[in-house]
């Protein structure tokens, strides 16, 4: 895909298109996730993602059943052993031996941009790259507090199986 001036902005992707011709809506990826994306397809034959390995949740879709130090925010449902939220101690919800719930940190910034929810945290994390250290706030225990936690490689799946 160009623009008038003959530059490239992005690569075509799909169409929607209800007469099956290559008319209809098109879509394409920006010409600059392409330039990260494509050397590492080359290099590796798949795209590396950044990841903090934990199990999120948005604070906004549980604030109707419990009560949040915070009304944004990705709640730490569970922290996977080994990754890079576990590595920086942070810490994901745990059931005590009473039977309480003790709530996860909430996510409420990285590198100093908010993370208002799981998609806010995506995109931030892709703005970065597998080994990169960022600055994560949190709030644990009605505190905010900042960990900084070295970004690893998500999974991988092949043929339907979560390594």
């Amino acid at each position: 895909m160009l623009d008038s001036h003959g530059r490239m902005i992005g690569i075509n992707s799909q169409i929607e298109s209800p007469s099956g011709a290559s008319a209809g809506v098109g879509f394409a990826i920006p010409i600059n996730i392409a330039k990260r994306i494509v050397p590492q397809l080359v290099r590796n034959g798949y795209v590396q993602r950044p990841k903090l390995g934990i199990n999120p949740r948005d604070v906004e879709s549980l604030s109707g059943q419990v009560r949040l130090p915070v009304s944004y925010g990705v709640l730490i449902w569970a922290v996977q052993p080994g990754g890079a939220a576990a590595n920086a101690g942070l810490r994901g919800m745990v059931q005590t031996e009473n039977g309480d719930v003790e709530l996860g940190d909430i996510i409420i910034a990285i590198d100093g941009e908010k993370v208002s929810n799981n998609d806010d945290l995506l995109k931030i994390l892709d703005k970065h790259q597998v080994g990169e250290t960022v600055s994560v706030q949190v709030m644990r225990n009605g505190r905010s507090m900042t960990v900084t936690a070295k970004l690893m490689e998500a999974p991988q799946r092949r043929q339907g199986i979560r390594e």
